[in-house]
């Protein structure tokens, strides 16, 4: 019973830190994309 348990509360560990960590590069992923798309240089060089 004891290693269940442990198992599990360890599945849970795991799957938060996963969870965190995608969130964390979605939502990096995210900013770094609207900043380049307000960056007036790289406009610059992507409309010649």
């Amino acid at each position: 019973m004891s290693n269940i348990t442990m198992f599990v509360i360890g599945l849970i560990i795991f799957c938060a830190y996963l969870f965190t960590l995608f969130s964390i590069i979605v939502k990096s992923n995210n900013a770094q994309q609207k900043e380049l798309e307000n960056d007036p240089e790289l406009k610059n060089y992507n409309n010649k």
